[in-house]
Order: C-alpha cells, then structure tokens, then sequence
C-alpha cells in the first residue's frame, strides 16, 4: 500500500527558494531513513503559489512509522526545526498529512 507524506510550506517568494534549497538537501537525508520518491511540488496554474508541497512515499503505514521515529529522533530534524522556527513569519510550515492510495 502506498503511503504518501505531505508537508506544506507557506512563504515569501525568497522564503520558498529557501524550502526549495532545504528539500534538495533533505532528500537524500529522508531517502537514508527509509523515505522513496522525494519531491516538492509547486503550482504553476490555480492553488496557492505562496505555498510549496513536500512529499515522500512510504511501502506501508509501518514503513512510515519507523520513517517518522527515526527522523524525529535526528540530529538533522532538530537543526532543521531551529532553522524553520528563526525564518518565521517569512516561511511557515503548515503542517503534514499523510494519505495512502485506494487504488
């Protein structure tokens, strides 16, 4: 079963570039502990061009959990939780779903 993380970020133009430099330097980070197919996506048509799309697949909800532990417990998320917290009100982080696919 396919299990998909999506974090949104909110932000100034320059604040997003952040996210952008940020999500290229996670990844491998993510892929390491157990993340598949990291990606930010970004509209270019309708939605919200203030915001940013993060996401990574996960084999099960299982996967995710030991994904989510491990990260949580990380040095790197730490760092990255100071960083976001400093850059506030120009970038936001507005939170993550998960969702998996019924078909």
């Amino acid at each position: 079963m396919l299990v998909t993380a999506i974090t949104t970020w909110e932000g100034t133009p320059a604040a997003l570039e952040g996210v952008v430099a940020g999500s290229k330097a996670a990844a491998p980070i993510h892929e390491s502990l157990g993340a598949k197919n990291p990606r930010l996506m970004r509209s270019f048509a309708g939605g919200d061009v203030d915001r940013v799309e993060y996401m990574i697949d996960f084999d099960s909800f299982e996967a995710c959990g030991a994904f989510t532990d491990a990260m949580m417990s990380s040095e790197w998320f730490e760092t990255m939780m100071k960083e976001v917290a400093a850059a506030y009100p120009a970038i936001k982080n507005c939170g993550t779903r998960f969702v998996y696919n019924e078909i």
